[in-house]
């Protein structure tokens, strides 16, 4: 598997990598920044040089084995040493959302006896669905309120990775229905925010709650009797 240079520092922007493999117009990298997407959260877009060539990367994806595959419309030649560059602004915008997604998650279960059933992450704006029978409209402001107090904490967001055989001890670490984290070499990568949470997730993340916040909830659904549908929205990068 190539070297995920996303899962250490989701800041990262450039890279020198080379190609391993190539085949339908896409490139396999001995190391790669770019996020394949997963978990809600879509892959990473951005752009591979080849000395002054610049090949624009419009779709990112991993394969069973965990090869990460990056679409540039052409095939290249193994051994071609590329630079990379994320388009930084909408990896950031996914970095902060998924951050948040992770602080509703945890409130919606400890505080209304939520369970997550669904994600759709935007750099601006997320669905967030739960399976959530006894809330109402009127208890949206309660919920704005928790999530936003624990925003304006600055708490650090941190990751580790534990032993499969551990993770199989704490059920507590999986927050979704039917999506399982991934498990590599043997290892499943959890995300703890200081004092607040702790969950298996394969995503990017900011430093810390305070880069997320301001959010708010613009819109809300009745998926049924007891599926509830939240859209969220994340002031830019800087405003209060």
């Amino acid at each position: 598997m190539p070297l995920k240079l996303y899962l250490d520092d989701p800041y990262r922007r450039m890279f020198d990598a080379e190609v391993v493999g190539s085949a339908g117009g896409r490139c396999a990298l001995s190391r790669t920044a770019f996020y394949p997407g997963g978990g809600g959260q879509p892959a990473d877009r951005g752009q591979l040089f080849a000395g002054a060539e610049a090949l624009p990367v419009d779709e990112v994806s991993e394969d069973d084995a965990g090869e990460v595959w990056h679409r540039v419309g052409r095939d290249l030649e193994p051994g071609t040493v590329l630079r990379g560059e994320i388009d930084w602004s909408w990896r950031y915008g996914l970095m902060r959302a998924h951050a948040l997604m992770h602080v509703v998650n945890t409130i919606a279960r400890d505080r209304f006896g939520g369970i997550i059933t669904g994600v759709q992450l935007g750099p601006e704006r997320s669905r967030i669905d739960f399976r959530l029978g006894r809330f109402a409209r009127e208890q949206i402001p309660e919920l704005e309120e928790r999530v936003n107090e624990v925003l304006s904490r600055a708490l650090p967001i941190t990751s580790i990775t534990i032993p499969e055989q551990e993770f199989a001890l704490r059920p507590g670490l999986i927050r979704t229905l039917d999506v399982k984290p991934p498990v590599i070499e043997g290892r499943v990568r959890v995300v703890e925010i200081a004092g607040f949470d702790a969950q298996a997730c394969g995503g990017t993340h900011v430093h810390a709650t305070s880069e997320i916040g301001p959010a708010r909830i613009v819109k809300f659904d009745n998926k049924g009797k007891d599926n509830k549908r939240f859209y969220w929205e994340l002031a830019a990068p800087g405003e209060a």
